[in-house]
């Protein structure tokens, strides 16, 4: 068995790793802002929580960059799995007498050690002329195995919690254990990472788009995920079964989209991608639980398909600039620019939702002119890279 391991191509790594991750999420940190909107029934808690694991990144950043550019790449893989399982561990069975502060740094510290080998994995296979199509797969892969963890979560969450921990502990041992026994993709990602270059300039603009990028994310993570908890009437299983209807119409409709995206004119698409995704945010802001059942499951899948697609483009565009700076250190400013524009962000809208009373709705059309920096993000040129299909 060992054997299989050691010739594990870097692409089924970063595949596996990904959707075991993947899986481990939909278990239970998925329903973390569910699970602390059930406990506190208001916005401020659930947006500290959200401050706290963006600076909780910052923090581990730093750590994470140290022990990578140092040649650790499998401490980083087993110690990903080690903060997920903890923060399961807290969450299901110590959440009501955990701080948010707590809760919140280990929720970052976690979400750095996975994102960025994430990134470093995907970047390591990818090639300037394949990014939509690689990434296109990954969406649906992710896609399924998160909903799968979504479904054994919501029915084992509150009858039989040690179930979900006791999978994720399986899941996270038994992908430690191969990464023990695998060398070769070790190898490939860290020679790929090109962390030895120097460091480029980064223009004004991205950084603008990435200090603007992370809010959104997590609006979307977080906020959103709540926003679709009340659209269900507050019902976990109702909730755990339209996200997955989402996910597999959202299937559907990628695996034709996927293979198309690397030959199509990314500049006027691009700007398509982000219009579609400005009206998904005013959607957000008008979709309400007095609908009928039929408009709210419309606008949901209309809502996750804007979104989707402007993911899927603004990753392409995203990657394909990485390719043509310091890869490495592209991805890691990208991270901290984010996680600072998140700390902001959620630290200032704390702040103002313990004044006043503020409703999802609300935030979501305040949001929306910040939706223009999006369109400052400039295309690059094509060139050639290898890359290992996935």
């Amino acid at each position: 068995m060992s054997t299989m391991f050691t010739k594990l191509a870097p692409a089924s790594y970063f595949t596996l790793f990904s959707a075991i991750h993947s899986f481990v999420i939909g278990l239970l940190p998925f329903y973390l802002p569910i699970l602390i909107w059930q406990q506190y029934q208001h916005l401020a808690p659930l947006t500290e929580f959200i401050a706290w694991t963006g600076a909780g990144f910052v923090i581990a950043l730093y750590g994470w960059h140290q022990l990578f550019t140092r040649g650790y790449w499998r401490t980083l893989v087993v110690l990903s799995f080690v903060l997920e399982i903890g923060l399961i561990y807290v969450a299901l069975f110590h959440v009501a007498s955990t701080h948010l502060i707590i809760l919140g740094l280990l929720n970052g510290l976690f979400n750095c050690s996975y994102w960025m080998l994430q990134r470093i994995l995907f970047n390591s296979i990818s090639g300037s002329d394949n990014t939509g199509r690689l990434f296109g797969n990954l969406q649906l892969i992710l896609g399924l195995s998160l909903k799968l963890g979504i479904l054994f979560g919501g029915y084992f969450m509150q009858s039989q919690p040690w179930v979900i921990f006791a999978l994720s502990l399986i899941a996270g041992i038994g992908f430690c254990i191969m990464t023990l026994s695998s060398l070769t993709t070790q190898t490939f990602v860290y020679q790929h990472s090109d962390h030895r270059q120097p460091k480029t300039a980064i223009s004004l603009r991205d950084k603008l788009v990435f200090l603007v990028d992370g809010p959104f994310l997590y609006l979307e993570s977080y906020l959103w995920v709540v926003s679709i908890y009340h659209l269900t009437n507050s019902d976990t299983s109702q909730f755990s079964l339209t996200v997955i209807a989402l996910s597999l119409a959202l299937a559907v409709i990628f695996y034709f989209i996927k293979n198309t995206i690397d030959k199509q004119p990314q500049y006027r698409l691009y700007q398509v991608a982000t219009l579609l995704y400005l009206g998904g945010w005013l959607l957000r802001g008008w979709i309400s639980a007095d609908w009928s059942g039929f408009a709210i499951g419309l606008g949901l899948l209309s809502i996750a398909f804007a979104t989707a697609l402007f993911r899927l483009y603004f990753n392409k565009r995203f990657y394909d600039k990485a390719k043509q700076q310091a890869n490495y250190h592209y991805l890691v400013s990208k991270s901290l620019y984010s996680q600072l524009g998140i700390v902001l962000f959620f630290t200032g809208l704390s702040a103002l939702s313990s004044l006043i009373t503020l409703s999802l709705s609300q935030i979501y059309w305040a949001v929306l002119p910040l939706i223009a920096v999006y369109v400052l993000y400039q295309q690059v040129h094509k060139r050639i890279n290898t890359s290992i299909p996935l």
